[in-house]
Parts: C-alpha cells; sequence; structure tokens
C-alpha cells in the first residue's frame, strides 16, 4: 500500500491569511501521513510560522481546510487543536521551570481533591512516556535545573500524554548542541515508527535532510514544491529562493562548499583585545581586528565564545585585560561607555538582550542614537522617521509600517532592526553574536550583504558563532575550547584543511 492509499495524519486543504498589507497564506495545501516526517522549509515570510500558528490555533485562517485523520477540524484555539489530536513543540517552551516534571506533564489535566493513589498513577504515566523518549529523567526534579535538550524531551512527553495524530517541532534544534541535537533526531525517527505524523520546520537542511522522509517549499505564502524523496541542500535552497541566492555565501555555507564573507584589504587596527578574562567562563584572550576585516569566534555550545562577546561589550564583567577601539581603552563593565567608543553588538538573544520587543522597528532602529533626532530637546519625530524608512528600503526590512512592533516580525527582519540600530550609531566595529541564527538562506544572505558593506566603509567585525560553516566565510577564525582560544587560522588554512580545522572543536 502507498502513502497515498493511507489516511493523513493531517491535511492542509487551501489554507490563506492575511494581515494588514500582508498575505501571508495563499492557498497552501500540506499533507503529513502516519509515520512521516515532514520537513517544512522556506525563507523568512514564506508563511511557516503562520501555517504553524493555524495549526496550533493561536491564529484562525481566512480560508482553507484542516482535516485531521480524515475529519475536518475547526481548530479556534491551542486547545481544541490539542483536543483534534495537533501538538505544537515551540523554540521558546511552555514549560514552568519552578514546577517539577511530573507537574508540568500534567499541568493541563489535573483536578482537585487528587488522591494519593491518582498520583502514583500519575508518576507511573509520566516515567512510561519518558521512558518511551529513551529520557532518564527524574519526575521530581525542577524543570529550570534540567538542561534544554531535557526541558524539550519533558515538552515531548506532555504531548504525547494525549496521543498526538501529528506533532509540529518548530526550530526545536536552535539551541541545542551537537549531540543532543542528534538525540532528538533519533527521538524523532521513533515516534514516526510509533505512527505519529511530524511536521520538523528547521532553517538547518542537513538535520531536514538527515531526518524527514519528504520536504514541503513554501515561498511568499505559496506552496512552491512537495519533495516526495528528500531531495538535496542545493534543490531545497533553489526551491525556497529561486535563481536569486544560487551562488550565494549564505548557499555556500549552507551547502558547506566555499566563500568569503570579507576578502578586503585591511586596515589599521580598529579592536585591540588584550588579557581580557572575566575570571570564570573566559580564560586571558587576545586578539586584534582590523579595518575591513571580519574576525569568525567560533566553537562548540558553551566553548565560551558569547561570554566573550559580553565582556568584550562590558555587559559581562571582566577581572583583567582592555580592550580597545580606534586605540582607545573601553571602560570594562559598561556598555553604554562601549557603544560610545564605537562598538555595536547584536547579542545572542536578539529578544531579550537586543531588542525592545514592544517597541516599534523605527524606535528600535534610533534607540541608540535618539541625539541624532533631537533638536532644543524635542525629538524631531518626522526625521526619526524618514530614517527608518531609508533603512527599511536599504535593508528589505519585511514590514507593512515602521511603527510595527518587532515583535510581529519575523526573526531576520528583527536581526536586520538591530544591524539598522547600529549602522544609524554609525558604530566602527559590529559584535555579530549568532546573526543568522533561526533565519533562513534569504535572510542570511541579506545579513551578509550588510556587513560586507559595513567592511567596504572601513568598519570591523566579529562574528561569533557555533556554526562552523559561518565561520569558515571570515578572514580568520579563532577556535575556543572551555574558555580558551586553542587555534587561530586564517581563511586560506580553514579551506585547505577543513579536516584539522574541525579538529580543534572538542
Amino acid at each position: 500500500m502507498s502513502l497515498n492509499d493511507v489516511v493523513p495524519a493531517l491535511e492542509v486543504r487551501g489554507l490563506r491569511k492575511s494581515y494588514p498589507g500582508v498575505q501571508a497564506l495563499r492557498g497552501v495545501d500540506l499533507r503529513v501521513n502516519r509515520g512521516e516526517i515532514v520537513g517544512l522549509c522556506g525563507a523568512n515570510g514564506a508563511g511557516k510560522s503562520t501555517l504553524v500558528k493555524i495549526l496550533s490555533g493561536a491564529e484562525q485562517p481566512d480560508d482553507g481546510q484542516i482535516l485531521v485523520s480524515g475529519t475536518p477540524t475547526r481548530v479556534v484555539s491551542p486547545h481544541t487543536a490539542r483536543q483534534a489530536g495537533i501538538y505544537t513543540i515551540y523554540q521558546e517552551m511552555s514549560l514552568v521551570p519552578g514546577m517539577t516534571v511530573l507537574d508540568n506533564i500534567f499541568l493541563d489535566g489535573f483536578r482537585s481533591g487528587g488522591l494519593v493513589v491518582r498520583r502514583r498513577g500519575l508518576e507511573q504515566t509520566a516515567r512510561g512516556l519518558l521512558d518511551r523518549l529513551g529520557a532518564d529523567i527524574d519526575i521530581h526534579a525542577t524543570v529550570g535545573s534540567l538542561t534544554m535538550a531535557e526541558q524539550q524531551l519533558v515538552e515531548i512527553a506532555k504531548a504525547l500524554k494525549g496521543n498526538p495524530a501529528a506533532l509540529l517541532l518548530d526550530e526545536p534544534t536552535t539551541t541545542l548542541p551537537p549531540n543532543d541535537v542528534d538525540a532528538l533526531l533519533t527521538v524523532m525517527r521513533d515516534l514516526a515508527r510509533g505512527g505519529v505524523g511530524l511536521v520538523f520546520v528547521s532553517h538547518r537542511l542537513d538535520e531536514v535532510t538527515a531526518v524527514c522522509d519528504s520536504v514541503e517549499v513554501l515561498r511568499d505564502g505559496h506552496r512552491i514544491r512537495r519533495f516526495d524523496a528528500v531531495p538535496s541542500h542545493h534543490e531545497i535552497v533553489r526551491a525556497m529562493v529561486g535563481d536569486r541566492y544560487e551562488n550565494s555565501l549564505a548557499a555556500a555555507a549552507a551547502e558547506g562548499a566555499a566563500g568569503r564573507l570579507g576578502g578586503i584589504t585591511p586596515g589599521e587596527v580598529a579592536l585591540e583585545v588584550d588579557g581580557l578574562t572575566d575570571g570564570k567562563r573566559v580564560a586571558p584572550v587576545s586578539f586584534e581586528v582590523r579595518s575591513g576585516e571580519v574576525v569568525g569566534i567560533t566553537g562548540l555550545l558553551g566553548a565560551g565564545q558569547n561570554e566573550l562577546a559580553e565582556c568584550i561589550f562590558g555587559m559581562r564583567a571582566s577581572v583583567a585585560g582592555t580592550v580597545r577601539v580606534g586605540g582607545r581603552v573601553v571602560p570594562p563593565g559598561n556598555p553604554r561607555r562601549a557603544i560610545a567608543r564605537g562598538l555595536g553588538l547584536i547579542p545572542e538573544d536578539r529578544k531579550t538582550q537586543g531588542l525592545v520587543l514592544d517597541m516599534s522597528a523605527m524606535k528600535n532602529m534610533t534607540l541608540a542614537s535618539i541625539g541624532r533626532f533631537t533638536r532644543f530637546r524635542v525629538l524631531r519625530t518626522r526625521a526619526e522617521a524618514e530614517h527608518a524608512r531609508q533603512y527599511v528600503r536599504e535593508l528589505q526590512i519585511a514590514c507593512h509600517s515602521v511603527h510595527q512592533h518587532v515583535r510581529t516580525m519575523s526573526g531576520g527582519n528583527q536581526q536586520k532592526v538591530l544591524l539598522a540600530r547600529w549602522l544609524t550609531r554609525d558604530s566602527r566595529v559590529l559584535l555579530l553574536a549568532e546573526p543568522t541564527r533561526g533565519v533562513d538562506v534569504a535572510a542570511k544572505e541579506e545579513i551578509y550583504r550588510l556587513v560586507r558593506g559595513h567592511l567596504r566603509r572601513g568598519g570591523a567585525a566579529v562574528i561569533v558563532t557555533s556554526e562552523v560553516s559561518e565561520a569558515a566565510l571570515c578572514d580568520r577564525v579563532l577556535v575556543m575550547s572551555v574558555g580558551r582560544v586553542v587555534a587561530e587560522l586564517d581563511h586560506d588554512q580553514v579551506q585547505r584543511d577543513h579536516d584539522a580545522f574541525l579538529a580543534h572543536l572538542r
């Protein structure tokens, strides 16, 4: 019997959804069979997030039909989605950190007047769900004490409690180290073998091709293509963005091919870091970056690269060492003075450390340069708005207005708003921590274009990334392990002996 002869676990027919000025979905179809893992790919703004929100009950479509196990279903809330058999695992998990694993699993199913016998039954069920996932987790431990990977397994166990027909996983691997990613992919395969239909939303094409049985590609709200057999990275990239980015840096990084972000003749020293340490997570580190140069700092998750960026910018206190921008010392532990000296930071977590989510794109862009738009202590709102519109055009930020709250924008567009903030400030050195995490190949290419433009104008950049392929695009790469720089290689060395480069990542 072929897959087409089986009633799908989840089917979508002709879904349409629009927002003011934006047609998010334009008659999208989707089919997920029982025991099948479907990869959902597309550029930022393609409609992936909107589709997931509709299937999870967070949004309602303007038109179209959702069928669960062949039955037409009206999904009007997350509760009705779960009742119908559709469960969603988001990148930002819905667990309560201060509660136990057991209480989180049954949080939506408790009844008053519980008895000891009932409690024992819940404990037995919770252990059974975690055993099914191969998870050795204490059900009485608080969720806040668990690793991100363990929390994700608790989230999945919570979904399995409802015996789902379909499980949607929205960027579940973004914050996980490689070993935990492999473990999660194994769990996904096991769930599929158990008859669950899975939708895997991811920008990481190596994971998509490793675990999925088929791939659906969205572009500009349209379903562009379904691959019934898993295609190559190149085929997915081409379907996602057409021919426009076929030979781009972002495509090179996605496909593991050669490419170079910098390549500009370096000028004078722009950033000098000498013996910088926080005494805990970062051992004394020294390096310099010249104008026109981009330096990558990479390592496995937790190697200390993001903590180093925070020390440089003053978000994390340093106990020794100096930072200089253009020869001028940056006072330690003082982000305000770092900005004044010419540093700009895009932090690892843009939503909690970089953006003010309930402020507009315009206000986020001008936040570090408000004096530029003030005359006699009066804010020139017209000049501020026109400046923001200019960057929306130049950076190709997708928004219906500069007054749109950044909370409602896609990850790639949020990242470009942050870049616009430091370009507005005319920062000499950009520190970019995981700048393309969670964004698609098209948004990556736009971000790389903006960084390259900054270099050509005489700026310098440091890209802190756990993506080895992204670090390999830089002029030089520092490799960190357990808080120390264990290797420094130039671009040609990385490209010439990639295996030796990877050997330093331990």
